[in-house]
């Protein structure tokens, strides 16, 4: 699926998103407090958006994704010798333990059905003090919940078939009302091993940065 839409990825994401997605990496980016030379794996990379912020803090970035169409964009758009790109999946990563200072995941962690193996994983490639964002949607609470799922049922799909493929953008608003409420997991992140683990909602709750350690 991803890499049929792989071309115009970027473009739905600043539009659907309503510009909001460069504010959401901007966190990300801030809330991993990566330092210079530091190695760091963005997981499910897609188009690499979140690589760039980090390359700017003078990181040595790694990302890995299993859609090829998605690699080729970011090795497009990154010219930068200190990123690289491996295709790989996120339950057999194909590094050795503890071999990052920093992992993050922008939009990826719901599209791992097996959530608690990919946790595993990413606890495995971790360094001890390492640390560990993930950002994710979420559906709001309270008055914004309806307005939300109709945007994600109704607007987001139809706006998506005027440039990509409907059907991957009906899967997102599916997926999104599927996947794990924030407290859910946030335990499968503690269960897996993880410390200091910490939640800060976004944009009326829609996003959720999810930040972990290894502990040390």
């Amino acid at each position: 699926m991803f890499d049929e839409i792989a071309k115009r990825y970027d473009l739905l994401n600043h539009l659907l998103s309503l510009g909001q997605d460069y504010y959401w990496r901007r966190v990300m980016t801030r809330e991993l407090g990566i330092k210079a030379a530091e190695r760091v794996l963005d997981l499910a990379a897609g188009t690499g958006d979140s690589s760039i912020g980090f390359l700017k803090t003078g990181a040595q970035v790694v990302g890995l994704d299993l859609s090829i169409n998605m690699l080729k964009v970011a090795q497009k758009k990154i010219a930068d010798p200190g990123f690289a790109v491996i295709h790989g999946s996120a339950y057999e990563m194909p590094f050795h333990d503890r071999s990052f200072d920093g992992l993050a995941c922008a939009f990826g962690i719901r599209n791992m059905h097996e959530t608690p193996r990919a946790l595993s994983e990413i606890f495995r490639v971790i360094k001890p003090g390492g640390r560990v964002v993930i950002l994710e949607f979420s559906m709001p609470v309270g008055w914004f919940r309806p307005v939300y799922r109709f945007y994600l049922k109704n607007a987001v799909p139809a706006v998506a078939a005027l440039f990509s493929e409907r059907s991957a953008y009906e899967y997102l608003g599916d997926s999104i009302g599927k996947f794990y409420t924030p407290a859910a997991f946030r335990k499968l992140m503690e269960d897996a091993g993880f410390v200091n683990c910490r939640q800060i909602p976004l944009s009326f709750g829609t996003v959720y940065l999810h930040r972990a350690e290894r502990s040390r």
